[in-house]
């Protein structure tokens, strides 16, 4: 088994890292290769959204940019569980993360189906990391729970779209 542990936040050694660091221990003391990749050090540019990845030019990389994320693509196809770990910032993940999921694009492959504009004119029809299991931490240092709920779903929804 392989898992790799993308780390969100911008701080090495904080509490994200530690839970990060904890995570793939367990995972290497239960005979897993593990590898954690800090997103905060990688190049990752500003997604474009013009879709060429997905519709025009399918394929497992950016058509627009060469950089860190063709490898991060790569290591998400190759794990088989991966740990996305974000510290919470105004009710989310940080932007780094975001970032990061804007820019999996590539890994969808879609079809046009139906009319442009609606949500029935895309049918997906490959997903390398379909099928792959993920892990959800998030850090915050608010006692009341409820204040990562929205970043849980929006984690959960960029998650689906990515491996349902």
């Amino acid at each position: 088994m392989y898992v790799i542990g993308l780390v969100g936040s911008p701080r090495k050694k904080g509490n994200t890292d530690v839970m990060v660091d904890t995570f793939l221990e367990g995972a290497a003391a239960a005979q897993a290769a593990v590898k954690k990749i800090f997103l905060a050090d990688l190049t990752i540019n500003q997604c474009q959204g013009c879709f060429r990845n997905c519709i025009i030019y399918p394929g497992v990389t950016c058509k627009i940019f060469r950089d860190d994320m063709d490898m991060l693509l790569q290591e998400m196809i190759a794990a088989d569980l991966i740990f996305f770990a974000s510290p919470l910032y105004c009710a989310s993940y940080t932007a780094i993360m975001a970032r990061f999921f804007e820019r999996c694009l590539p890994l969808w492959e879609v079809e046009i189906v139906g009319e442009l504009g609606t949500m029935e004119a895309l049918k997906f029809i490959n997903n390398p990391v379909k099928g792959k299991k993920a892990v959800v931490g998030m850090v915050q240092d608010l006692k009341e729970p409820r204040a990562a709920e929205l970043a849980f779903k929006v984690f959960e929804n960029n998650i689906n779209k990515t491996y349902m």
